[in-house]
């Protein structure tokens, strides 16, 4: 059974990605997220038969659970989407220990235990496709946590892509900047963020279109917008001057 599994599927980049594969002539699409009904929302979307796994991916149980669903399968894994993400706000001694938490076991130990578990099933011109983030370029003040969480998820990235190359199996970063979600109100709400921060937001529409036309061009790396690649651009070559407009847009 041909198969695309995508995280974070209830709303966002992971819904879009979800719409994206609808075109791929699967036989399924596997999700999984925390909100049963969304996930049944964009299901009803599709044309693509789903299945809906409503996983709590900071609950180890849980997700060793869908592993083993995994193992008893007949699933021929093509695209592998890792979009479930966690972000908070906050300098660490501040921060909730839960949320800290949250965001290692969210970003880095479910992502990594999945691509894990899913390797296996792959085959020759399958894609591994780990949702990451321009933050993972740069030491974030006061989003240090999922900054570090994110220059993770790049680094294995690039790790896996040379650890798989034989295999045929292709491995994909797409790192946006600020992307239009909930994750943005909740900053400014709960953690009075200036809104000039995410002021060069882009809408998950865009992500996933330029990384479905990434992918087609074999890329390693899909960056969305002039702006945000300029951004990561200047995060790599240029580290102090980028920290600094950071720290100033925080005031």
């Amino acid at each position: 059974m041909r198969v695309a599994i995508v995280t974070g599927a209830t709303g966002g980049i992971g819904s879009e990605f979800c719409r994206a594969l609808d075109s791929k002539g699967l036989d399924r699409i596997v999700v999984l997220g925390r909100n049963l009904d969304a996930l049944r929302s964009v299901e009803r979307e599709l044309s693509t038969k789903m299945l809906l796994f409503q996983i709590d991916l900071t609950d180890r149980a849980s997700l060793h659970g869908f592993e083993s669903e995994l193992l008893g399968s007949d699933y021929e894994i093509e695209y592998l989407v890792n979009c479930a993400g966690f972000g908070a706000f906050g300098d660490l001694p501040e921060q909730d220990a839960r949320d800290t938490e949250g965001m290692i076991d969210v970003n880095v130990v479910a992502l990594t235990e999945l691509t894990r578990a899913c390797i296996p099933m792959m085959r020759r011109g399958s894609w591994i496709i780990q949702v990451c983030s321009a933050s993972a370029y740069l030491p974030l003040p006061g989003l240090g946590v999922y900054a570090a969480t994110k220059a993770y998820v790049r680094s294995f990235t690039d790790s896996l892509r040379i650890e798989l190359k034989d295999k045929g199996i292709n491995v994909l970063e797409v790192s946006p900047g600020w992307v239009d979600t909930e994750f943005i109100d909740r900053a400014m709400q709960s953690h009075s963020v200036p809104k000039k921060v995410f002021r060069h937001r882009v809408n998950p529409q865009d992500v996933v279109s330029q990384a479905m036309g990434d992918i087609e061009k074999g890329k390693r790396r899909s960056v969305c917008g002039t702006y945000n690649k300029l951004q990561v651009f200047v995060c790599r070559h240029m580290p102090r001057v980028a920290t600094s407009v950071w720290m100033r847009s925080l005031r």
